[in-house]
């Protein structure tokens, strides 16, 4: 950025800023790892924010902003938990108001959140620090160095496997430390070869973990003094600027699903500004100053008709194979993931479609109680805008999130639904429903949304189809959206709707559903599929293009690792992409 866009950040990020903790005031947006409440706890005191803050304050080097920013690490600094015995060594809590101590499962990724951050103050400012804080910052790059090397985060959790390799690796460096700095090296390689050997990253097409790949590995290329570690780095970025332009989608401006992780279907405002800056020729006076490489920039701007499909998994690691799968023309684009759970951070699919100059979406989402639901399995197979899908339930899994809160097929529940959701430009949308109340459409323009119950078969009963609108609360933030159209249409097919109930999946005989979806140009047919219902599974299959899919799933509910080996995916074989 240029000196003016710091001045403007920091004017705006001192609007919240309290000198009696010498921290930045901000909303609570967080609903992982801590026990606060929005309705209690609106604002809070944040440390990462802060810490940033007192970054860009050195930047710019005022010294009325030099003095705020020794007074802001001043408070963060002491929050590190420093001892060595503790369970949470190493790592800070997200809010001053919030010790670790008290903290609904502590994030262990503040340990590398932060350590990145002190390690880039203190590689370019350390001079505007007094003596004693720079001590302090040494000694709290030194503790969370030692905190990742104890965690030893795989390399299939692709953003903190990067980060985590850039604060031990960069962090040895500048500490002249040779463990850090050695398991730094050896991390970034593992990661590079895990990475390479699937072709892909494992957080795959992930809009909001990208771009933080991207930074982090441009941190590597831009601090580190090790040629090997660079060279790996620099190939990574190769790569996940490809994943990216191949996703983007220059006619709606958004990035195509599938997503493996996002907080919000519409590209987010930092999001969209990054890939702007991106893209630019131009360096600025401050600022990281990633660019994308050149080769990959005219994906960002292609019109042109696309089909993708790759693996995302290390089949020899996890034992089955996930694929994605994107198709995208000049009007629309559809991405679908063969199998994953309903996770609210997971996009299995998600369809992005061009009405003039107005964008919408549609999400496919399985509900408890109005939230996204991880005890259910998606399974589908997709050729080019056409997909065949379905769903069936997990005893081993969570409610909310598949770690953080495990419910192992025994919950109580007032709603159950699959849902179609329909976002941005709404106006004009009027769904359509067949007698029989198992197919609806709905036209964008040129195109036809179709939706098809294929076949069910469930202990509950049949599913109930309902059609309504209401709040799509997940990204009010999205950029270019008018506030009045920050609402969605729901499609949905209900399985229970009525008193809070008991539900065991232990006992439930069957429970699987099986549909079709199609992006219908004009004066096309849906694709006619043929089900199969067989003693113990369901089954569809459907041929459109000269290509065939299918997917079969068993109807009793199971464990996750069983489901992921057990529904069965087959997708056109000569369009996999193989590494």
């Amino acid at each position: 950025m240029n000196r003016e866009g710091l001045q403007e950040l920091i004017d705006q990020r001192a609007q919240t800023f309290d000198e009696t903790v010498q921290l930045l005031r901000t909303p609570l947006t967080a609903t992982y790892h801590t026990a606060l409440k929005r309705k209690t706890t609106p604002e809070v005191y944040g440390l990462l924010v802060s810490e940033e803050y007192a970054y860009y304050l050195l930047e710019s080097g005022e010294p009325e902003g030099v003095t705020r920013a020794n007074r802001i690490l001043e408070a963060v600094l002491p929050l590190q938990d420093r001892n060595p015995e503790s369970e949470t060594y190493g790592i800070w809590p997200y809010f001053y108001e919030e010790p670790l101590a008290e903290m609904d499962r502590p994030d262990w990724n503040m340990a590398d959140f932060h350590g990145k951050r002190l390690i880039v103050t203190l590689i370019r400012h350390e001079e505007k620090l007094t003596p004693e804080l720079a001590a302090t910052v040494r000694n709290a790059i030194g503790h969370a160095c030692r905190a990742i090397i104890k965690r030893n985060v795989g390399p299939h959790y692709t953003n903190i496997a990067i980060m985590g390799a850039f604060v031990t690796l960069v962090g040895g460096e500048l500490l002249e430390n040779a463990e850090f700095r050695d398991y730094g090296l050896s991390r970034i390689k593992r990661f590079y070869d895990f990475t390479f050997g699937i072709g892909t990253f494992s957080e795959y097409n992930s809009p909001c973990y990208t771009p933080i790949a991207i930074k982090e590995l441009h941190s590597i290329t831009a601090y580190s003094a090790n040629a090997e570690a660079v060279g790996y780095a620099d190939e990574l970025i190769n790569l996940a600027w490809r994943m990216a332009g191949e996703h983007y989608h220059a006619g709606t401006g958004e990035w195509s699903g599938p997503h493996s992780r996002t907080y919000s279907t519409w590209l987010r405002p930092d999001e969209r500004a990054f890939l702007k800056e991106a893209l630019l020729d131009e360096t600025f006076e401050f600022g990281e100053n990633i660019r994308c490489p050149k080769e990959h920039r005219p994906l960002f701007q292609s019109l042109a008709t696309r089909s993708l499909t790759e693996p995302t998994l290390s089949e020899e690691q996890a034992g089955y194979q996930v694929y994605a799968t994107l198709y995208r023309n000049d009007k629309l684009s559809l991405g679908t993931f063969s199998k994953g759970v309903m996770w609210n951070q997971r996009r299995n699919l998600v369809a992005y479609l061009l009405e003039g100059e107005r964008t919408s979406y549609v999400q496919l989402q399985f509900l408890k109680d109005g939230a996204d639901f991880c005890s259910a399995m998606f399974a589908g197979a997709q050729t080019g805008p056409h997909a065949l899908f379905g769903f069936n339930l997990l005893t081993d899994n969570g409610a909310w999130h598949s770690d953080l809160d495990i419910i192992n097929g025994w919950f109580r529940s007032s709603d159950l639904r699959i849902r179609f959701k329909v976002g941005g430009a709404r106006e004009g949308l009027e769904p359509l429903v067949d007698e029989d109340g198992r197919r609806v459409q709905l036209r964008f323009g040129e195109y036809t949304l179709a939706v098809r119950l294929l076949q069910e078969r469930c202990d509950y009963g049949g599913l109930q189809l309902s059609l309504g609108t209401g709040a799509d609360s997940a990204h009010p933030e999205a950029d270019g959206v008018p506030e009045a159209d920050n609402r969605a249409l729901y499609l949905d097919y209900v399985l229970y709707a009525g008193e809070e109930r008991d539900f065991d999946f232990h006992e439930v005989k069957e429970a699987a559903w099986m549909f079709q979806l199609s992006l219908l140009g004009e004066g096309e047919e849906l694709p006619r599929a043929s089900a199969d219902r067989i003693a113990d599974s369901v089954g569809a299959s459907l041929e459109a293009g000269g290509e065939t899919i299918s997917v079969a799933l068993p109807v009793a509910p199971g464990g996750t690792k069983e489901r992921y080996l057990s529904n069965r995916v087959v997708l056109p074989q000569q369009r996999i992409k193989m590494q």
